[in-house]
């Protein structure tokens, strides 16, 4: 009997670790192949992209469904940015169910109009969804599965992986920095796209990847570093572990300053000083203040100096370029889809009405994350969605201030940095709409929500 049992455990260990390498293969499929916008993405390109995340969707939830029953055995940890995950995908699926035409009628007034307005057209069905895009809706459902898939499979593989919480970043750590590499060579290079873009096709999406990872690096080298012990010369593995870590983020960092990317530049700062004030509210006193202050300054000071001339006089550049105006008309959107919104991915047909300006542009996305998220998935999924990161950056934070273990105090600052970048750049930006990005957060949160628990006593 007690030769089964490490039996049983060196084959759970060898499964793990198999889940852990397909999910090392499909963020970098994702970052190869998935980082068009889905509105913006060719025939070939969205069958390749549907097939493949159906078969990983349905492999994914057959490996994280045998991996909550045999968590649900041992103990029960906190499981609400889990059940708000899957809520999330129900609600998504929910849009897509046909409904009776007087229930829409209540539900959504608008979409009930427009159904009404293409009767003449010859739509005779009593049953539409909430839906004004099915076809687009459903494409997003499939996409919001993986998501969930990978965030639920990097929790479980973070959770067992007490000894190393680090090790569910490696992969990130992997692609950013080689991400970094080329496009930095892609700007030194020069050529019709003098900036760097990597396999993306819009740079400021390379730099929405870059910026998450970012904090992931630097504070695998901080770590390494903060280990050592201050009477005994740094031990080598504690040497390699920075240098790996620094050099990944000095290649991300040199990506993002070559990506051109004015919100690339800002949620770069900004992810990094809230990882100095989050490190800095450990310590006490009224010196941490001045100290905070003046990293601040100097952060800001590093990345100017070290930017190019052209992300410079970019930054002298900025205007509304119409994005005023979309968000003026998006926000009328909303109000004639204001509970259950216009469907994931029903945007672009139903902006239509509500476009006042710029009629010779196809409006696919309103720049902004929050306004598209809002008019698409209605106050009801956003006030979900919303709950899911609140809860997840909660616990980046507070493992960032508060827990004992060094690694994951450290690890919960990287991902409350991650998630601040992203949070900061989707003001002006749709990098959510891009399936590779989608993706990194979806790892992110998975490590947040598997890798910060508190360390016993």
């Amino acid at each position: 009997m007690s030769s089964s049992v490490p039996a049983a455990s060196d084959r759970s260990r060898l499964t793990s670790y198999l889940r852990f390498l397909l999910l090392t293969a499909i963020l970098g499929y994702a970052v190869l192949y998935l980082s068009t916008p889905i509105a913006q993405s060719d025939r070939a390109t969205r069958e390749d992209q549907n097939l493949f995340v159906l078969g990983m969707g349905v492999l994914g939830l057959f490996l994280a469904s045998l991996s909550v029953r045999r968590q649900s055995r041992a103990q029960s940890p906190d499981h609400r940015a889990e059940w708000l995950a899957l809520a999330l995908l129900c609600y998504i699926a929910f849009q897509l169910l046909p409904l009776p035409v007087s229930v829409l009628r209540v539900l959504s007034p608008a979409r009930a109009d427009l159904i009404e307005a293409l009767a003449p057209l010859g739509l005779r069905s009593s049953f539409f969804p909430l839906s004004v895009a099915p076809s687009l809706s459903l494409v997003h459902f499939l996409l919001f599965g993986a998501y969930v898939v990978v965030f639920f499979l990097v929790r479980q593989f973070t959770r067992s992986s007490k000894d190393n919480p680090w090790l569910t970043t490696l992969p990130i750590l992997g692609i950013a920095a080689w991400q970094g590499a080329w496009g930095v060579q892609q700007f030194v290079s020069g050529g019709d796209q003098s900036f760097a873009h990597g396999t993306y096709p819009v740079k400021n999406h390379f730099a929405g990847m870059l910026e998450m990872s970012l904090p992931l690096a630097v504070a695998f080298g901080v770590v390494a570093l903060q280990k050592g012990d201050s009477n005994r010369p740094l031990s080598t593995s504690a040497a390699v572990r920075a240098a790996i870590g620094f050099s990944a983020a000095a290649l991300m960092l040199g990506g993002i300053l070559s990506s051109l990317s004015r919100m690339g530049m800002v949620s770069c700062i900004g992810s990094l000083l809230v990882m100095g004030i989050l490190a800095l509210s450990i310590k006490r006193g009224k010196k941490r203040w001045p100290i905070l202050v003046a990293s601040g300054l100097a952060v800001v000071l590093a990345l100017a100096s070290f930017a190019p001339a052209q992300l410079v006089v970019r930054f002298s550049e900025i205007s509304t370029e119409g994005r005023l105006d979309v968000g003026k008309e998006t926000l009328r959107l909303i109000a004639a889809y204001p509970l259950f919104g216009t469907g994931l991915g029903g945007y672009q047909s139903a902006f239509e009405k509500f476009k006042t300006t710029g009629f010779a542009l196809a409006q696919d996305y309103a720049h902004n994350d929050y306004l598209q998220f809002f008019a698409e998935l209605g106050l009801v999924g956003f006030l979900i969605g919303g709950a899911f990161l609140f809860l997840v950056l909660t616990k980046s934070v507070r493992s960032g201030i508060g827990n004992r273990d060094l690694d994951r105090r450290w690890l919960g600052l990287a991902c409350s940095g991650a998630l601040a970048a992203i949070l900061i750049h989707s003001v002006a930006d749709f990098n959510l709409y891009v399936p590779a990005n989608a993706m990194l957060l979806a790892w992110i949160c998975g490590i947040a929500a598997g890798g910060l628990v508190d360390s016993p006593e």
